[in-house]
Parts: structure tokens; C-alpha cells; sequence
């Protein structure tokens, strides 16, 4: 079956040139977004972490690495060497100033797949497979490029709900570009089941979230700057209130995220 991409590269190179240069900045520490302490919280609760010997690191990959600072964050969360592969020479270049190991490429060509069949200790996307035609087809690559008994994880955007309604408002191009029917517990898992995967974690987390990437600085982007300092505020009262666990609903939830395990 035919793999069909709902970006063209020249929406990345767009992406990377110009308008992460106007996103709002997320917070670090007590005062950071809640869906993003989620998310760091799950990955701490079901990766294993390295402590030993930092010139013996496991790698972690990401697929779709764009400018390098999620795979190194997530690389030191844990404890692993991070590792990008990214098509956009935008997006790459500005990895590669963060001293990010960074391929420029295609993840589904078949040599680039050959040549790092079964290397990594973890391998991850974020916000990729929802942009891919079938999906399955963007998981199969993950399980290509990692180790047996490596684990997987893929978290995509869940725009259903409020958060469908919130990209309709402000950014309703974004819109043709995701594949909506993908964003539920039971379609992921649908995309991620394979005889050689054994699934570890499965479910929507962030329980709130109101940021929304802006292209331009218009009247949209101020709205949203305001919306997003109130989630500033709301994020540290989240925290306090529902810890680690979230307070996850159909309405509200923003993301999903899918954790496996190669086994085969």
C-alpha cells in the first residue's frame, strides 16, 4: 500500500524557518505546562532509565526529531544518548546546534532503514504517525530501527472535543492535516498491535491543555499567548490536585500515548 504524507517538506522547512521562532516558550520546573509534567511522568514510570557508565549510554531515536530539543531532553530524562532523524534541513540544522546527533533524510527510506535496522534501545515519535496514510505503515518503522527487547513510544495530538473545537477556532488549517480517527485509546493501539509487540501503556493523558500553535502574530496569537498564561496558572493548582495521575476525559484530553515493547 502506498504511504502518503499529509506534510510536504516544504511545510516542515516553513515550520523550522519561521514559526517556532513565535510559539510560546513552555515553563521548567513546579511552574511548567501540566500536560508536559504528564507526559515526562509516564515516560519516567515505564522506560528504563541508564545510570552507569556515560561512554556506554543506550541511544534513544526520534523520528521526526525536528530541532533536536525534545529527543535531548527525554535523552537526559532517562539517561541515553540522543539520536534524530529529521527531513527538514531546517529542523536538522537547528538540532545539530543543540549537539544533537542528527541524520537529514527520509525515516522511510529503504536504505536509511537498512542501515540502522535494529539500533536503538528506544525509538519515538511525537506528533508524526497522525500525519501519515496508513499509520501502521509509520509504526512499522519504529519496530525496524529498535533492538529486540527495545521499547517504542508514540504520542500524537487528540483533537476531539474541546480540542477540536480550539483548533476549528484558531488554526482550522491545521485540520486537514491529521488524521482525527486516530486520535483514541482504541485506534492507536489498533495502529501499534503486532505479534512482536507487547503493549506496556496505552491511554490519553494531559487533562488540559490550551496552547495552540500559531503561524503569524495576528490577533489569534495574542488570544492564545493570553489563554496560555491562564494555563500557566491553572497547571501548578492540576498539579496539586491530581500528582502524577491526571484527570483524563474524552472531552478535555489532549494527547494520546502508546508505550511497547519489541519482543520479537
Amino acid at each position: 500500500m502506498e504511504i502518503k504524507n499529509k506534510y510536504e517538506l516544504k511545510d516542515w522547512d516553513k515550520y523550522y524557518d519561521t514559526e517556532r521562532k513565535i510559539h510560546i516558550k513552555p515553563k521548567r520546573g513546579f511552574f511548567s505546562f501540566y500536560d508536559i509534567f504528564l507526559c515526562d511522568s509516564i515516560l519516567e514510570k515505564y522506560l528504563p532509565k541508564y545510570n552507569d557508565n556515560p561512554n556506554q549510554r543506550p541511544r534513544i531515536c526520534e523520528i521526526g526529531s525536528g530541532d533536536g530539543r525534545l529527543v535531548k531532553k527525554i535523552a537526559h530524562l532517562l539517561g541515553y544518548n540522543p539520536f534524530g532523524i529529521e527531513y527538514s534541513k531546517s529542523g536538522a540544522r537547528a538540532a545539530q546546534l543543540e549537539g544533537v546527533e542528527t541524520v537529514i533524510g527520509d525515516a522511510f527510506d529503504k536504505n536509511l532503514l537498512e542501515k540502522y535496522f535494529e539500533t536503538f534501545d528506544i525509538v519515538f515519535s511525537y506528533g508524526f504517525i497522525e500525519h501519515i496514510y496508513p499509520p501502521q505503515k509509520a509504526v512499522n518503522i519504529h519496530l525496524s530501527m529498535l533492538k529486540k527487547g527495545g521499547y517504542f513510544f508514540i504520542q500524537i495530538p487528540r483533537l476531539r472535543g474541546f480540542n477540536y473545537w480550539k483548533a476549528k477556532i484558531f488554526r482550522p488549517d491545521l485540520l486537514p492535516l491529521h488524521n482525527l480517527k486516530l486520535m483514541e485509546e482504541e485506534a492507536m493501539r489498533e495502529a501499534c498491535q503486532r505479534e512482536d509487540v507487547e503493549e506496556i501503556f496505552c491511554r490519553k493523558y494531559g487533562t488540559l491543555k490550551l496552547r495552540v500553535p500559531t503561524e503569524y502574530k495576528n490577533i489569534r496569537w495574542y488570544i492564545i499567548k493570553l489563554l496560555s498564561l491562564v494555563e500557566l496558572t491553572l497547571s501548578p493548582a492540576l498539579r496539586l490536585m491530581f500528582g502524577r495521575r491526571g484527570f483524563e476525559t474524552k472531552l478535555f484530553s489532549p494527547s494520546v500515548i502508546f508505550i511497547g515493547r519489541k519482543i520479537k
